[in-house]
């Protein structure tokens, strides 16, 4: 297809749809951005309209705006940027919510769905491969109650997929994000002057820079890039040289300890165990990010451009 006419956007309140609205509304592109509230310092040329993607009738509600507002482009962003310990909402968003946003777009006969996902959804396994491409099956993690819900959320858009072969179906999997403005629960725990690590890991990470993941948005939303791409940074850093570069010190905990005591991210804040989050520092999850380049052009920065680029912000001056 060609340039959309107009892009709906869910969850514009997120980072990614805020971000993504501001650029394609400065080319020119008409944008409606679906949120339950408007955010504060949003431009005014970007129209605004209240949906509930929790709401029972949300899909009908839906498929009625985009077919009114000629939406024939939606990027689904409306996922949280951190897991919360009320699990049964976190579900009816993330879930429930995708499953209202595919029955509304093929109601509203959408040409181009555009949909947001996480390389985390592979899930830190001991048997991973050193680089986990996009065929790789979608393990997830079973004490990650949100990875969970998106890695339904992909079952339930792979099924849409071959229902409608006439909807130009983009998956991009974003790796962790790092850099000065993006904020979640991961940035909230390398902000800590003291970071916890486990004791005989030194697991293999990865970033993708803010400005490099919004333009990988733009690009599958402006032109056709039908399939499921990784979206990461290039390069991979051990846990511990990315630390010593910030200038932080790390504390080394046996697992079991660290498990059982864990004060952040605890299940207070994000109704899992902490090995839902501790497991991804301590088991390998690295996506291959050639394809993704290939189709929508190599990142400008690195993971550890993309690291320093977070470290900076937060006014830490020593490296090494």
């Amino acid at each position: 297809m060609d340039a959309p006419h107009a892009v709906g956007i869910t969850g514009l309140g997120t980072f990614l749809g805020q971000r993504l609205a501001e650029r394609l509304s400065a080319r020119g592109i008409r944008v409606v951005g679906l949120d339950v509230r408007r955010p504060y310092r949003i431009a005014e040329k970007i129209q605004f309209q209240r949906i509930d993607l929790t709401e029972p009738t949300a899909d009908a509600a839906l498929a009625e705006l985009l077919a009114r507002e000629r939406v024939d482009t939606v990027v689904h962003a409306a996922f949280r940027a951190e897991p919360t310990a009320d699990v049964e909402a976190d579900h009816e968003l993330e879930t429930i919510g995708s499953l209202h946003v595919l029955n509304g777009c093929a109601a509203a006969k959408v040409r181009r769905l555009v949909f947001a996902s996480s390389t985390m959804l592979y899930g830190p396994w001991p048997d991973n491969p050193n680089f986990l491409s996009e065929d790789h099956p979608l393990r997830g993690h079973p004490d990650a109650h949100q990875v969970q819900d998106r890695v339904e959320a992909e079952s339930l858009l792979a099924r849409f997929g071959r229902l409608h072969p006439d909807v130009e179906l983009t998956v991009l999997r974003t790796c962790w994000i790092m850099g000065p403005s993006y904020l979640d629960h991961v940035v909230n725990y390398f902000e800590r002057p003291v970071v916890a690590t486990l004791l005989g890991y030194d697991p293999l990470l990865q970033f993708v820079h803010e400005e490099d993941a919004v333009r990988a948005f733009e690009r599958a939303t402006l032109e056709p890039h039908p399939g499921v791409y990784n979206v990461v940074g290039k390069g991979v850093w051990p846990l511990s040289t990315l630390l010593r570069l910030a200038g932080k010190r790390s504390l080394a905990l046996p697992a079991p300890l660290l498990y059982r005591m864990g004060e952040y991210p605890s299940k207070a804040q994000t109704g899992d165990a902490p090995s839902g989050f501790y497991d991804y520092l301590r088991y390998l999850w690295v996506a291959d990010g050639e394809r993704g380049w290939a189709a929508l052009g190599e990142p400008e920065y690195s993971t550890k451009e993309a690291w320093i680029a977070f470290v900076g912000s937060r006014r830490m001056r020593r490296y090494r």
